[in-house]
């Protein structure tokens, strides 16, 4: 599996939030290019940026930041306000190797669909969840569609990734909501990353036995509060072995 540190961004700052609130905010670094340089020292495979200003606000904030970290050279992946074709493209020409999507899945379906068929593989369904229900706007607006029958009409529109985030366990290090990644693992044909709550280095082999489908894990708090040491999640990530 792949294991992406995360540096999400918060009035220009490193920060996490506790499930997703934007008044339980714990700043970890003052500049975010200068974290991502950390998690590259420690040896990160890939970055998981997220613009929290964008994701709120709906329009990308921090694409200056992203471009600073994508000339680091290390393979990024975004989220975060990525709502129409002109941020995708800025993007993509800065050198993003992976576009999340979130509301736009909801709210655009046809920006979607354009969007696989432009980018392909670089496109990633971003689908956040609350008590198995889509959450969109930044996690503020709940939703009916059940994360299930959200991938199922999305793999239709030509989605070929995942990264589920359980909501309720973003930030909380209180250990990954194993059960819902292996019953969604087992109705769906799309390689997934899982997000929230990842505590221990068991959680990550856990995820790891879920088998090749299983692409890739996102962690956070952990990783800030030294749980665990980066170089360590990704010898776990690799080989599923604690």
């Amino acid at each position: 599996m792949i294991v992406f540190p995360a540096i999400d961004i918060l009035d220009g700052r490193a920060v996490r939030l506790l499930q997703g609130q934007l008044d339980a905010v714990t700043v970890y670094n003052d500049d975010p290019v200068e974290q991502a340089r950390q998690w590259i020292d420690q040896g990160a495979e890939w970055l998981h940026v997220v613009d929290l200003d964008g994701a709120v606000t709906g329009d990308a904030k921090n694409i200056e930041y992203l471009e600073r970290i994508v000339a680091l050279g290390t393979p990024v992946q975004t989220g975060g306000g990525l709502r129409s074709m002109m941020t995708l493209e800025r993007l993509a020409t800065a050198g993003v190797r992976r576009m999340v999507l979130g509301t736009a899945l909801v709210a655009e379906p046809m920006l979607v669909a354009a969007a696989c068929e432009r980018f392909g593989g670089a496109i990633v369904a971003g689908i956040d969840a609350r008590d198995g229900k889509v959450a969109i706007q930044g996690w503020r607006q709940g939703t009916e569609y059940s994360a299930l029958e959200l991938v199922q009409e999305l793999e239709f529109l030509g989605v070929k990734r995942l990264a589920y985030t359980d909501i309720s366990k973003d930030g909380m290090q209180t250990g990954v909501n194993y059960g819902a990644y292996r019953a969604l693992a087992g109705r769906i044909d799309i390689p997934m990353t899982a997000s929230g709550g990842v505590s221990a280095l068991e959680d990550i082999a856990d995820l790891y036995s879920l088998g090749p489908q299983m692409e890739g894990v996102i962690i956070g708090t952990a990783l800030y509060e030294k749980r665990f040491s980066l170089a360590d999640a990704i010898r776990v990530g690799h080989a599923g072995q604690v």
